[in-house]
């Protein structure tokens, strides 16, 4: 009941204006929340930041598994794409832009970081990084990434 009265409430919230403005400080909480709801223990993602910049966005964050001795941080650039017919946000043209593994020799993490951006992030391209509750994603028209905000247009 208070889902869908919500909704109604955002939607005539929305059908007034024709864009809603969603800080990267509120993408990062959503985020990090969305990650600790899926731990697993084999891989955790900590400390997730994203940074919205012109276009697209920086994801940055450490990786701790029980495969790899010690933390892996890296980076990595994405460009979100709004599907309206399904009402989810798609992460497309992904780019590893830094990785950095304690104990791994320069040359294997630059070779990791060539296969991850190769072969890998290729296989993942358009994959779903969030969906809408029907009724509020079909209101959706698109999504840009703006420095520091979203910009939701409905």
């Amino acid at each position: 009941m208070k889902k869908t009265f919500l909704a109604v409430a955002l939607a005539f919230a929305c059908a007034s204006a024709s864009a809603i403005d969603i800080s990267e400080a509120t993408v990062n909480t959503f985020v990090a929340r969305k990650l600790a709801e899926k731990r697993q223990r084999d891989v955790q993602v900590l400390d997730p930041k994203i940074r919205l910049l012109d276009g697209y966005a920086t994801l940055c964050a450490t990786l701790r598994s029980r495969l790899v001795v010690g933390d892996v941080n890296f980076c990595a650039d994405m460009t979100p794409k709004w599907r309206p017919e399904t009402g989810s946000l798609l992460a497309s043209r992904m780019a590893l832009i830094s990785f950095h593994a304690p104990g791994m020799r320069e040359q294997d993490v630059a070779l990791l970081k060539e296969l991850v951006n190769q072969i890998v992030l290729p296989r993942l391209e358009g994959v779903e990084i969030y969906r809408a509750d029907d009724f509020i994603g079909k209101q959706i028209s698109d999504v840009k990434v703006l420095p520091g905000r979203l910009d939701v247009s409905m």
